[in-house]
């Protein structure tokens, strides 16, 4: 199974049979069966069938909607859901009771900053010239681990998420120290990006928050309803708890497409202070980060699955 990119102008998509067709302009450019596809991609200024939108429901193949000006999803579907509503009644009870969350949210921050670590120990093999000012960060990210492992039983929700927002600082510290200057990134600004590695992280964060959301959907567990992210208004806090462990990994992927030259300056574009991706910088992202996503998105079926067995098994207790 395979992702389908749809990322050009006044494209129309239609169903014919079991494949979905393509029209450019209202020519047929080309047909790519239903039976391949496990996602579609949809950028700009694209138009399709309601029957479309069926087909793709009836075959569980998911559909992520960009918004044409930034990196951000404006429409999902995510497929047919588990019918069993007993894994959700479970995650419901876990996430109103802060002594059950705090052992997934501890797992979950831990797990994050040893990604943080170890993609900064890499890079100290990478950048030798760079030895001091990641080895700088690297050392904070090491206490922070300890801190955490020696004062688990009386730690809280509040001070995890103060432990986590000192390992960013230490780690987009050092982590921006990685790139030419010429890219003028300085750290993580979201809306809008200013700079071609902000364009791309946002680009990235969104591809893998949208499989977040999918496999939670496909699993069974209420995509809103997180552990160590609260609850907020058309936010989607489990899937945001899902992949938090997955940020460095993808920063890496972001980091080796720029220290590759895959992706480079003229890719990139100014507009009044927003930095955009070009048709061409979105074409070699895409195939990059589907070349690599097959990992990331098995850590996510893997960390769901374990919940559902941790929700399960509440929800029998009780």
């Amino acid at each position: 199974m395979s992702s389908l990119y749809l990322d050009r102008k006044n494209l129309g998509i239609k169903l014919d049979g079991q494949a979905l067709a393509l029209y450019e302009d209202g020519t047929r450019k080309g047909s790519v069966p239903l039976h391949l596809l496990d996602r579609v991609v949809l950028r700009g200024n694209v138009q399709l069938e309601s029957r479309v939108l069926g087909a793709l429901s009836e075959r569980n193949i998911g559909l992520l909607v960009l918004s044409g000006r930034n990196t951000e999803a404006t429409a999902m579907l995510a497929g047919r859901a588990h019918s069993d509503s007993a894994r959700r009644l479970g995650q419901y009870a876990i996430s109103m009771d802060p002594d059950l969350r705090m052992p997934l949210a501890r797992w979950l921050v831990l797990v994050k900053v040893r990604s943080q670590l170890r993609l900064l120990k890499e890079a100290i093999h990478e950048r030798a010239d760079l030895r001091h000012p990641l080895t700088g960060a690297v050392q904070t990210l090491s206490g922070i681990i300890g801190r955490l492992r020696e004062e688990q039983l009386t730690q809280s929700l509040e001070s995890l998420r103060g432990y986590e927002g000192a390992a960013a600082a230490a780690y987009f510290g050092g982590f921006t120290r990685l790139f030419a200057p010429c890219l003028n990134f300085t750290g993580r600004h979201k809306r809008p990006p200013p700079d071609p590695v902000n364009v791309c992280l946002s680009l990235g964060y969104t591809l893998l928050h949208y499989d977040a959301v999918r496999v939670c959907h496909i699993v069974g567990l209420d995509s809103m309803l997180g552990f160590y992210h609260d609850v907020s208004f058309g936010r989607e806090s489990l899937a945001c708890d899902l992949m938090e462990p997955l940020r460095p990994i993808m920063d890496n992927w972001v980091w080796q497409m720029f220290r590759e030259r895959e992706l480079r300056q003229e890719h990139f574009s100014a507009d009044n202070g927003r930095c955009l991706l070009n048709k061409t910088g979105r074409q070699r992202f895409y195939g990059f980060y589907e070349s690599h996503a097959g990992a990331a998105r098995r850590l996510l079926r893997r960390y769901a699955h374990a919940l559902n067995k941790r929700y399960q098994l509440v929800y029998e207790a009780r």
